[in-house]
């Protein structure tokens, strides 16, 4: 170790520039991994929710469908414009205990023929605590584009979507009458498109009360439709396979568009662990070039060392040293350097708290100077077994 340290303090310059090439490459590795850990974690949470939700529903056979799936002609049940069956309301636990599964909610979706004009809307009842299925497949709070929500243990209150209500002359404040019952409008939605859509939405049991009064015989403990939520984009396919084999007869609608994106967060991961791999190998290169420059310039040191009797041994170990020296100085500069840079400038910004915050950032640190103090023993390695092949002889001759 005195050796090493005192070889390296005689040839000041070329140690000084090892170890800023290290530090540089080591901070530079710590802020880009950082980064690439931010951005993709950003966009994987995006990514990972697009296109997770699709909802189920069991298109209506009239041979074996029961009478209440519908009263007449246009009238009844439906799901994605079609008319549709009820099915037992476990169905939906089932589905939600699925490890795919993220959240499962059952769902009335019924059409009816306004008394007075004969128009033709559709009522739609949902759990209002069901926040993760019904806010991506139905509506969501976000969707009010006048009053408020429905809150769960909410009675006798309508959500209107925005085209029914203004084609109806309706805005919040207002009342409906549906089947002889008049029901408070709390809020008007504009939720887009979804795969369950319903020109007034209201609570689960009161759509349940309201169907009863008309069909025969009563719905009890059941649903036509199934919100579901995935747990991530490429489970998407894993999921629907397991309500379809859960359900006889059961049909999905989703979007097409978590198939692209499952593909770009696994191309994300793949970039930025590639892209870490580049940065690594060539800090590894720069620290080989190094030190075999200076193995070549100490040729008659080495020559004279091996004469005087220090063995092969001697001379890779004392090779080894100034190289894990230096690089272990130069990865301590670069994770300090890095800290710096992320606190300072907006390079990286952490979230949560304080004590949680610092935690990735001293990860990447450590994991940085470990890889500064491998590539130290790397890019010492081959120097150190050139220098042990010298013959004593053949290295005094070269002055």
């Amino acid at each position: 170790m005195h050796c090493a340290l005192m070889e390296l303090n005689r040839r000041k310059w070329r140690t000084g520039a090892n170890v800023v090439g290290y530090a540089l490459a080591v901070g530079l590795m710590v802020v880009l991994a950082g980064i690439l850990l931010a951005s993709r974690t950003a966009a994987n949470d995006i990514l990972r929710s697009t296109g997770t939700h699709f909802i189920a529903f069991v298109p209506i056979c009239r041979d074996t469908c029961p009478a209440t799936a519908a009263t007449d002609g246009a009238e009844g049940f439906v799901a994605n414009g079609v008319p549709s069956s009820l099915f037992p309301k476990d169905y939906v636990s089932k589905i939600a205990m699925l490890t795919a599964v993220k959240d499962a909610s059952p769902f009335l979706l019924y059409r009816l023929k306004h008394p007075d004009d004969a128009h033709l809307f559709t009522i739609g009842g949902f759990d209002p605590s069901s926040k993760e299925a019904v806010g991506t497949t139905c509506c969501a709070e976000a969707d009010i584009v006048d009053g408020r929500f429905i809150r769960p243990g909410d009675a006798g209150v309508v959500l209107l979507e925005e085209a029914y209500a203004k084609g109806r002359l309706l805005k919040a404040g207002d009342t409906i009458t549906i089947l002889g019952e008049t029901l408070s409008v709390v809020g008007i939605v504009n939720p887009g498109i979804r795969p369950a859509k319903a020109d007034v939405y209201l609570p689960f049991d009161d759509a349940l009360r309201l169907i009863n009064s008309k069909v025969r015989p009563e719905v009890r403990d059941e649903a036509n439709v199934v919100l579901v939520e995935v747990a991530a984009s490429n489970r998407q396919e894993e999921a629907i396979a397991g309500v379809r084999g859960m359900i006889p007869g059961v049909l999905t609608s989703t979007y097409a568009c978590y198939k692209p994106a499952a593909r770009v967060a696994w191309m994300n991961g793949k970039s930025a662990r590639l892209l870490t791999i580049i940065v690594f190998v060539a800090a590894l290169a720069l620290s080989l070039r190094s030190q075999l420059s200076s193995v070549m310039e100490r040729r008659h040191d080495i020559g004279i060392l091996k004469a005087i009797g220090w063995t092969d041994s001697h001379v890779v170990l004392q090779i080894l040293l100034e190289s894990a020296l230096q690089a272990t100085a130069g990865g301590l500069l670069g994770c300090a350097l890095a800290v710096t840079s992320v606190r300072v400038l907006p390079i990286y910004e952490f979230t949560g708290p304080a004590a949680a915050a610092t935690a990735p950032l001293l990860s990447l640190g450590a994991a940085g100077l470990l890889l500064a103090f491998l590539a130290g023993l790397a890019a010492g390695g081959i120097p150190a077994l050139i220098a042990a092949r010298m013959r004593p002889a053949d290295a005094l001759r070269r002055i």
